[in-house]
């Protein structure tokens, strides 16, 4: 198992909606001792309500309150890797930063994300497709929300990933997984960079 300072990791994973991180996710809680931590939470009424399409807040607004949430739940974090738990984080502030470019710029959202604070992790997942492909997956399993309806959004969304994958930003140990692959060879690719 690839540790982290002190025996624990700190790992995210991240990717456009439909790459399959909840399935990796699920697959990961019935091989390792971790706790899991998923963003956004149901803790701010207003970032629900946007996803469901219910209101459309200022984007500015709603990029911090995304920050907000995440910063809320640091604590947690630190406590459990602390004690020394392997944490896995769906979706983090790369997140925040993909997506929401269109209310903060994207160079002044690294800015922003850098001048916080946040936990760095050990490790980011990227699981990867393209938007066509992420539209598919997404509209078996239900009604597209806001981010999924559109694919040119997705595709700017997948770029700004991409960029950050990059310039490895928070983290050196970036991992872009082509997540067209199948739900198994993905999981054996994902155990090989844990291992």
């Amino acid at each position: 198992m690839y540790l982290g300072k002190g025996g624990f990791i700190l790992v995210v994973l991240e990717g456009i909606d439909g790459t399959g991180k909840n399935t990796q996710i699920e697959l990961l809680k019935k091989k390792l001792d971790c706790v899991i931590f998923k963003y956004p939470t149901s803790k701010y009424e207003m970032l629900n309500d946007y996803l469901e399409k219910k209101s459309s807040p200022d984007p500015k607004a709603l990029f911090l309150l995304f920050l907000a949430d995440i910063a809320d739940g640091q604590e947690n974090v630190k406590k459990a890797l602390e004690e020394e738990k392997t944490v896995i984080l769906d979706r983090y502030v790369f997140s925040t930063i993909s997506y929401e470019v269109n209310g903060i710029d994207f160079e002044n959202g690294k800015k922003i994300v850098g001048s916080v604070g946040y936990l760095k992790p050990d490790m980011v997942l990227l699981l990867d497709i393209d938007a066509e492909t992420s539209q598919e997956r997404k509209s078996r399993q239900k009604e597209l929300d806001r981010y999924e309806e559109n694919s040119a959004y997705l595709e700017n969304v997948r770029a700004n990933f991409l960029r950050l994958h990059e310039e490895r930003f928070l983290t050196p140990n970036w991992h872009r997984i082509d997540a067209t692959k199948s739900i198994d060879a993905v999981h054996e690719e994902i155990m090989r960079l844990l291992s």
